[in-house]
């Protein structure tokens, strides 16, 4: 009997399933089940590396069983970043086709992560070679040399893309990001705006404000309400919660009403900045008139010029400092002079960044072997790196089972170091938020926030900054904080 609650599309994909994993199923079976779920699973990554693995079959069965197949495999292993699948179809599909463009675009990708960006490159400009004027292609190259930090000729390869798609708000928005990076803020912010068009990076709250006020362009708040809501990761909330203050100014100025939409692990953090005409609310209670991203208020509020926004904003809770204070303590009770230094060494694994601002773990025992510091992981998660490094004789303390309050925990932690020393990533803008000294360590084209070539950055006066120089060079970079921690250990 079937089940009613169940959808015909889920019922069918079920049955497909079934008979894919029988012990007996061909190509076909395999092949129809990888394409009806690849179909089912839009953006979800596990349903297309399920989707995937089913196509593999197929193809492993069966190579000509469709003749798209193999171009499927490699676009789908492109999208779920299974690199090594992506070269060894895209090895195929070349071998097949030495001219086909999606291939060469494909592999460019998969080659990058192993930091061989001549390789890419090279691949990149046979695919603009082959689809001369073609956007898709020119736009990659310009990434490619971007990451090779030559960023005029990329910045030049973007505004060819745009001369060719005016509208591509990908392409728009990769320049806006160059702008920003070398002070070009009026250009920069405006472009910036163009992330509005990925309408499919939007979630479901901010669906639903679209859906029923308009999207703020700097307008008059006389008599309006407008809601300011959170996005992209905490890092970017972290650096743009600032601009809340200014912009609750405008309102009380315009008589208008702003209102912060969030609710995640920052949330309480961000209460105790804001001022009382701007509540933070978790779930919408009042119908807007308008609503706009946090990190578009740097355009709206004319905010040109990152002179004298470093100092800090962010505060620990006082009672939560305390008791973190005593946790610390624990751990550094009878060594008179040792300096408390944080770490964070890698972030998210899903971050598209994530292998090139991370430090490989092997590469950080001359650090850690600094004497006179104690040192405590900020990273949750990581605890059989921290099991590996007493193994080694390497001691760092690992308190982060008792984050349990989200970036609260972590804050009042901050508060009680000396020193944070971090990739790029959410504890980093938090530090430099609460004003903790600081060094950041930055790949070598890392986020806009860090500029191209100072040591300081305008936006957080406790941060210093300690830049590859070159791509995958985390020597130099170590060695440079392990200098400044040995200065601070004798001041």
């Amino acid at each position: 009997m079937t089940d009613p609650n169940i959808e015909p599309a889920d019922s069918q994909l079920a049955d497909l399933r079934a008979r894919a994993v029988a012990p007996h199923a061909g190509a076909t079976d395999c092949l129809a089940f990888g394409q009806a779920l690849l179909q089912h699973a839009g953006r979800d990554k596990a349903g297309q590396r399920e989707a995937l693995a089913a196509l593999v079959r197929a193809y492993q069965l069966d190579p000509f069983c469709e003749p798209t197949l193999l171009h499927t495999i490699a676009q789908t292993a492109f999208i779920v970043r299974d690199w090594a699948l992506v070269d060894s179809s895209t090895t195929l599909l070349l071998d097949q086709n030495a001219k086909d463009a999606n291939a060469l675009i494909w592999r460019a990708a998969a080659v990058q992560q192993r930091n061989d960006f001549d390789t890419a490159e090279r691949l990149l400009r046979e695919a603009v070679r082959v689809v001369p004027g073609n956007p898709v292609a020119l736009h990659k190259l310009a990434l490619c040399i971007k990451e090779q930090a030559r960023l005029a000729e990329a910045e030049a390869l973007l505004r060819q893309v745009l001369v060719l798609s005016p509208n591509n708000a990908h392409a728009l928005f990769d320049l806006s990001e160059l702008e920003i990076r070398t002070g070009r803020f009026a250009e920069g912010w405006a472009h910036y705006e163009s992330r509005v068009a990925f309408g499919d990076d939007l979630n479901n709250a901010q669906h639903a404000l679209a859906a029923i006020s308009a999207h703020w362009q700097g307008e008059s708040l006389e008599g309006k309400t407008l809601v300011v809501f959170g996005e992209q990761g905490n890092g970017d909330c972290l650096w743009a919660v600032r601009f809340l203050p200014l912009l609750a100014e405008r309102a009380r100025r315009e008589g208008g009403r702003v209102i912060f939409g969030h609710d995640g692990p920052l949330r309480h953090l961000f209460e105790r900045m804001l001022p009382a005409d701007l509540p933070l609310e978790t779930s919408l209670e009042t119908r807007p008139d308008f609503h706009c991203g946090l990190m578009s208020l740097p355009l709206r509020l004319g905010v040109f010029d990152a002179t004298g926004w470093g100092a800090p904003y962010l505060s620990a809770e006082p009672a939560r400092v305390q008791a973190w204070r005593e946790r610390v303590h624990a751990h550094t009770a009878g060594k008179p002079g040792n300096r408390k230094v944080g770490l964070v060494w890698n972030g998210n694994p899903d971050h598209i960044r994530d292998r090139r601002r991370s430090v490989p773990v092997e590469q950080l025992g001359p650090l850690l072997s600094v004497p006179g510091v104690t040192w405590f992981a900020l990273s949750p998660g990581r605890s059989e790196t921290v099991a590996q490094w007493w193994a080694q004789g390497l001691h760092v303390v690992d308190l982060t089972h008792h984050f349990q309050s989200g970036f609260d925990d972590v804050a009042a932690l901050l508060a009680n170091l000396d020193l944070v020393v971090t990739i790029d990533s959410g504890p980093a803008h938090l530090a430099g938020a609460l004003g903790v000294p600081t060094c950041l360590m930055i790949d070598h084209v890392s986020a806009w926030f860090w500029g191209d070539e100072s040591r300081t950055t305008a936006w957080y006066d406790s941060i210093e900054l300690f830049r590859q120089p070159g791509i995958g060079a985390w020597a130099p970079v170590l060695a440079q904080v392990r200098e400044r921690i040995e200065m601070m250990r004798g001041a």
